[in-house]
């Protein structure tokens, strides 16, 4: 049989190998391995790996919310792989997988207002949690760029106690962060109370949007996500 009649037709059986579920258990690591005493010359020669190793927290962070969010809809979607896509319907499920497979955040909006009636963000009442997490994923995002982050001032006088001010790529985290009292003007903000903070956000959040699916969409997610976090 061709491939492009192979891909025309339904499948007969088909598995998923999560990658989100490993996330938890890997900050849980990666917090540990930050947490190995050591003394100031190592402190300062590991400087930039404690920086990375915070930044990776941040990443898996966010991936783990998106591939949990992910999950969720699919729970809407069981056996929309296996329409035919001769009918409208068919066409309809296969349309909604594609829309799932290539979402980015934002796009979530629209998607949850299709399964759920309305968006995330109108549905958890914990204004807080929905803040950060939109925060981690504006964070996630410049990360993942590898884009710098850079402060500048205008005074003339720099021996003074000058105010810095952060570019517009990591602005609005920085806003986020001195409002939560997590960095003060221009400190670092790779550091552990930052990435510990965002990390935090993951299991709330997860507890939050799984409540609101119903039953039976919610069993498959519920077993993922005790699994996700049972050694996390």
């Amino acid at each position: 049989m061709k491939r492009t009649e192979q891909l025309d037709r339904p499948p007969t059986s088909y598995h998923e190998n999560e990658i989100w579920t490993a996330f938890p258990s890997t900050i849980k690591w990666l917090q540990s391995e930050r947490k190995i005493k050591q003394s100031p010359i190592e402190r300062a020669q590991n400087y930039k790996k404690h920086r990375g190793m915070n930044a990776t927290i941040i990443l898996l962070s966010a991936a783990c919310i998106e591939g949990f969010l992910v999950e969720c809809l699919k729970s809407f979607a069981v056996g929309y792989r296996f329409s035919p896509k001769d009918t409208i319907e068919g066409r309809l499920d296969h349309d909604f997988l594609r829309r799932i497979s290539t979402a980015r955040f934002r796009e979530f909006r629209d998607l949850f207002r299709l399964t759920l009636g309305k968006p995330i963000l109108e549905l958890v009442p914990q204004r807080k949690l929905i803040e950060g997490v939109e925060v981690l994923i504006d964070f996630r995002n410049g990360i993942a760029h590898a884009r710098s982050i850079i402060y500048e001032t205008h005074a003339e006088d720099l021996e003074d106690d000058v105010e810095y001010e952060i570019e517009k790529q990591y602005k609005e985290v920085h806003n986020y962060l001195q409002n939560e009292n997590l960095v003060y003007r221009d400190e670092e903000i790779f550091n552990d109370k930052t990435a510990d903070h965002f990390a935090g956000l993951v299991k709330p959040y997860v507890d939050a949007v799984v409540s609101l699916l119903p039953v039976p969409q919610s069993d498959n997610v519920k077993a993922l996500i005790k699994f996700a976090f049972k050694s996390s």
